[in-house]
């Protein structure tokens, strides 16, 4: 359970002579997280008598020119490492062609060696140098992509369908009962999903637990997807709200709805069972709720349909957001995640947080590994003035690192960021 409010002590260190500090207020400065009340002893403790020996032992340590520091300590775990920054097979043979192609070439003209020369370095430079934790070559894709795709879209009047097609594909709705209560389903040309609006505790009950929770869709003939999603808007004095979206993918040999439907219902029923059976409140949102929850957390609601893509951000209307990858963040610690994830959403910064985490379970024909599959989380960062969010962004960013994970700005990938950040089952990876 959330650990009690530090407020709640007061009474007790009253009694024992402490006063408490008043708290700060909670509108507070950019990145400065939410203050706790925190106890300041009234009298400091008499002070021991120092043995003569312990004395005179000090006055010759002051004396020492040479005091040795004391080793730093072992951190609790090792620095994740990242797979974008590890080399290919793909650059080696890479590397090795360009190679061959300059000796082949230096027993043709010169005219012939240089062209093929320039050639060959451009491949290494494209494949060996790393811009902002991306191979150069990967920069290129995502540059080419962002060139040749449409950056602005007028929503229509169904404002949620419209925002996940401009992200997903043609989305359709439809419905499903599971334990008699209808749930909206979302229909796209790779998933159906649907969502379930959890507790306000979901944060420390069902994130630490969301690996177990993906179990109850093993042994399923599709891969499942379950995705975790915590929103916190810009007054901190509120919980988080939370969403989990339950997500089934198409093969070839599930392709429909009606194939699909009866997967996905199973999949909630078990995992319903097992919410209950923890005792952690969920509702089911039928299609009317699950598109106003889309809408409200993609803040395109009360008429923000203006939809703009730039280079560094994604804005609808007047509030522009910026995507961040905490890449490293599936190989935390389950203890040190629970922390980073408390840290991003707690930080006061003047703007919106929306984090999600998505675990998926293989199709038990395709099952590869020993349980389900954690992606690295995913921060949407949103505001309405650009300094007060560019200002937000490099607390978060310099935060995350300290935990020992790489955020990476998704500078051209903003529309997969907001789609990763949404309730559709989908990660980023």
């Amino acid at each position: 359970m959330r650990p009690p409010p530090a407020a709640a002590t007061a009474p007790a260190e009253a009694e024992t002579g402490n006063r408490t500090a008043p708290a700060v207020p909670r509108s507070t400065s950019v990145g400065q997280p939410i203050a706790r009340a925190v106890a300041i002893p009234e009298h400091r403790p008499a002070q021991r008598p120092v043995p003569a020996q312990a004395a005179l032992g000090g006055q010759l340590a002051s004396r020492s020119y040479l005091v040795e520091e004391p080793t730093a300590p072992t951190p609790s775990h090792d620095k994740p490492t990242l797979p974008e920054r590890a080399i290919r097979v793909g650059q080696v043979i890479a590397w090795q062609v360009a190679v061959v192609l300059i000796g082949a070439a230096s027993a043709g003209s010169r005219l012939v060696f240089v062209l093929t020369t320039l050639g060959a370095l451009t491949v290494i430079l494209l494949t060996a140098l790393r811009v902002r934790g991306l191979w150069l070559y990967r920069w290129i894709g995502i540059f080419l992509l962002f060139l040749f795709r449409r950056h602005r879209f007028e929503l229509g009047g169904s404002t949620a369908l419209d925002l996940v097609g401009v992200f997903r594909g043609r989305t359709s709705v439809d419905s499903i009962v599971v334990r008699d209560h209808p749930y909206g389903l979302l229909s796209r040309p790779d998933v159906v999903n649907v969502v379930i609006r959890v507790g306000a505790d979901a944060q420390y009950e069902i994130l630490p637990r969301l690996v177990a929770v993906t179990e109850a869709a093993d042994e399923q003939p599709v891969a499942v997807s379950v995705q975790l999603v915590l929103h916190r808007g810009t007054k901190h004095d509120r919980s988080p709200r939370s969403w989990i979206a339950v997500a089934a993918r198409r093969t070839p040999d599930f392709a429909t709805d009606e194939q699909l439907g009866p997967i996905l219902a199973n999949t909630v029923r078990r995992l319903v069972r097992k919410l209950d059976r923890d005792q952690l409140g969920q509702m089911p949102l039928d299609i009317d709720d699950t598109l106003a929850s889309l809408s409200a957390l993609a803040h395109v609601n009360a008429g923000r349909g203006q939809l703009r893509e730039r280079w560094g951000s994604w804005a609808a209307g007047p509030i522009q957001q910026v995507c961040l990858r905490m890449a490293g963040y599936s190989a935390l610690p389950r203890p040190a995640a629970q922390a980073l994830v408390d840290a991003l959403l707690g930080t006061a910064t003047g703007c919106a947080h929306t984090l999600a985490v998505t675990v998926t379970a293989a199709a038990d024909t395709d099952r590869t590994t020993t349980g389900p599959v954690q992606h690295d989380a995913v921060l949407r960062v949103a505001g309405a003035h650009p300094a007060t969010l560019d200002a937000a962004v490099s607390v978060l960013t310099t935060l995350a690192r300290s935990f020992g994970v790489e955020p990476e700005r998704l500078d051209g990938r903003h529309p997969a960021g907001v789609a990763a950040t949404l309730p559709l089952g989908v990660s980023l990876s």
